[in-house]
């Protein structure tokens, strides 16, 4: 009887571990295809990814007050990211992510931000390029916050080539 009780606990336990994996899986899934859409400035595509309470949060953003960015609510940040890109047009973020991990379903993105934007200069574009860390914390496998850190002061900016990242 012995026997059958741990097979039947093993068995469950084992069950319940490969649901975490595949959840876990699912999630990291999740925000590696959203912050792929960030990257590319796909901010519609983002969207689906979104819980409706998102918040979103950058107080390293300058010219904003004390808070620096802050918007709460899916609504507001689609707002917001539909705004950036009418007024500057971008054509990519261009994230290069040095380091990932996660923790606590958090998942922390360290790296660089490599904005680039049309001129009408041919074969050019405006760069505006930062360290940047976003993380990005995740619950019923939507983003609830996202966090942006980035070092607006010392950014590079400038024209560069077309093909810049050749």
């Amino acid at each position: 009887m012995k026997n059958i009780i741990f097979a039947v606990t093993g068995s469950l336990l084992l069950s319940v571990a490969v649901s975490a994996q595949d959840s876990d899986a699912e999630t990291r899934a999740a925000v590696d295809a959203y912050m792929a859409h960030y990257s590319a400035a796909e901010f519609d595509a983002m969207e689906a990814y979104m819980a409706e309470d998102v918040v979103f949060v950058d107080p390293t953003a300058t010219g904003m007050g004390e808070a620096g960015m802050v918007h709460n609510g899916r609504d507001s940040i689609m707002a917001a990211l539909r705004e950036f890109s009418t007024q500057n047009n971008p054509i990519g973020l261009n994230f290069e992510w040095d380091t990932v991990f996660e923790s606590n379903d958090r998942y922390v993105f360290m790296g660089r931000v490599n904005a680039t934007y049309p001129v009408d200069q041919e074969g050019m574009v405006f760069r505006w390029s930062a360290p940047q860390t976003t993380v990005i914390h995740m619950s019923g496998g939507f983003v609830v916050e996202q966090y942006d850190f980035a070092d607006y002061e010392g950014a590079e900016q400038g024209l560069v080539p077309a093909n810049w990242q050749d």
